[in-house]
């Protein structure tokens, strides 16, 4: 309840005046303050919940130890509307200037969208984000991972056998998709390498290290900016860093990613995926 609402009801009610700044120090005395709601209560419930993070803990610890191989994390970021737009989003100003944006953060009104995917090394604790503007697919993810392998990847591992990917279970890369698994082991047969695909429980994105470890900087970051094209936001990101080490590799895909690309169970080899006897929809490997 808002403090105007409750001047009101004592009007109404008790036929007094009081004012805003009486009600706001009897709230303030009784330890009444403006709190952030904690989002804390899931919208559903996976079955499998903890038996699959049982088997996430088993292959990470496994894949520590395991220096030469790579274990990282991948997911899309929040898609960010470009143009003259609020966004919802107080603005960073110079001599209390606000700048000049549309009344209204209409679709039409925008000049394009940035769609933030990221690859966050879990070892070494860097970040690799491909900026898209068309649209989020499995192609597009796959894309981003060749990119990072050729450029970064097999430079920091040159004795790597094995990619662990951990990933959600929604999205483009959700363990659903025939797709994904299908590009999926097309990329593993380019690059001749075995993939471990890990993917969280429904409902569980938020344990993801990608989101705390390199999103979340990344939004504070990007954060109180008008956004205004792809080239302004790679250059945001590439400011991203911690006390911890962490920095970020960006670039702008502009490759078109078309939807509703076909997709088909038949396309996907089961001989060149093995399966976790326990979970086999979430955790599965993909042989070269």
């Amino acid at each position: 309840m808002r403090v105007c609402d409750i001047v009101l009801y004592l009007q109404q009610t008790y036929k007094c005046k009081v004012s805003n700044r009486c009600i706001k120090r009897i709230l303030r005395d009784n330890n009444y303050k403006y709190r952030k709601p904690s989002k804390s209560i899931t919208i559903g419930k996976s079955p499998n919940r903890n038996q699959q993070f049982e088997i996430i803990f088993v292959i990470v610890a496994l894949f520590t130890n395991m220096g030469h191989n790579p274990m990282i994390s991948i997911d899309t970021k929040k898609k960010e509307v470009l143009g003259q737009l609020t966004r919802n989003q107080t603005v960073l100003c110079k001599d209390n200037k606000a700048p000049s944006v549309y009344d209204h953060d209409f679709s039409y009104l925008a000049t394009g969208k940035a769609i933030p995917h990221g690859i966050f090394d879990v070892k070494l604790n860097k970040g690799y984000i491909s900026i898209g503007n068309s649209h989020e697919t499995a192609h597009f993810i796959i894309d981003n991972l060749d990119w990072w392998w050729q450029n970064y990847g097999q430079v920091l591992y040159p004795n790597a056998s094995t990619i662990l990917i951990l990933c959600d279970s929604g999205g483009a890369n959700g363990h659903r998709h025939h797709l994904f698994k299908k590009c999926l082991q097309d990329w593993a047969k380019k690059i001749d390498k075995r993939l471990v695909i890990v993917h969280y429980p429904p409902y569980c994105s938020k344990y993801n290290p990608i989101e705390r470890k390199l999103f979340a900087h990344v939004h504070r970051t990007i954060q109180h900016t008008i956004l205004t094209n792809s080239q302004q936001v790679k250059q945001l990101i590439l400011k991203t860093s911690t006390k911890q080490g962490l920095t970020v590799e960006v670039r702008i895909n502009e490759e078109f990613y078309p939807l509703k690309c076909l997709s088909r169970i038949e396309d996907i080899d089961e001989k060149r995926i093995l399966r976790h006897p326990e979970l086999p929809k979430l955790s599965y490997t993909i042989l070269p």
